[in-house]
């Protein structure tokens, strides 16, 4: 499965022969991805990634969510090169609930990647999952992924406090939503 969002953007259905790339990716983004994710110290060879792949994969057969490859081109005629991941972590399929989660490099941040990324996710989620709500959690401090949803036009629904681990604190997450009828409300 693959969407293209403009001619630079695309997303792709995670993959095993995704795994060298996304390793090295990360690697090279250890530091930076580590003030908020703390998934990077389980994540030390490329075995782990494709172990994370495989989770995956199985995950989006069962119908419980799809992890996407985000594919940037530099220039238009480049080669597009993963630039993070993002996609639904999670679907609760009784209640049409989806949440989303990304990441993205450093050097590819403040250049609408991720806001392109999120909206078509959006589009995914409302029209071929038939969700009826969409969630994505965000640390409190963490401004750059808040700025996601807020400017999508989600709704600030809560703050849960002390509710993830980040290798040796507690941080507090915002909860954000946007329903199915927030959303086709924004498209009339």
């Amino acid at each position: 499965m693959k969407f293209d969002i403009n001619q630079n953007l695309s997303l792709e259905l995670l993959a095993p022969y995704h795994a060298h790339e996304i390793f090295i990716l990360v690697n090279n983004n250890r530091e930076y991805l580590r003030q908020w994710l703390p998934w990077l110290d389980m994540t030390r060879v490329e075995a782990d990634v494709l172990r994370f792949i495989t989770t995956a994969s199985a995950q989006y057969k069962e119908g419980c969510g799809s992890q996407f490859v985000i594919l940037h081109k530099e220039q238009a005629n480049s080669k597009a090169n993963i630039c993070g991941i993002a996609g639904f972590h999670k679907i609760e399929r009784l209640h049409h609930v989806g949440a989303i989660g990304y990441w993205l490099d450093q050097s590819h941040n403040g250049q609408g990647i991720m806001t392109a990324v999120v909206e078509q996710l959006i589009n995914v989620g409302f029209e071929q999952y038939a969700l009826n709500r969409i969630e994505i959690r965000c640390a409190v401090n963490n401004n750059k992924s808040r700025a996601i949803p807020q400017r999508l036009g989600f709704t600030c629904e809560a703050t849960l406090r002390q509710c993830e681990w980040l290798y040796d604190h507690y941080v507090d997450h915002a909860v954000y939503s946007m329903l199915a009828s927030d959303h086709l409300q924004a498209r009339l």
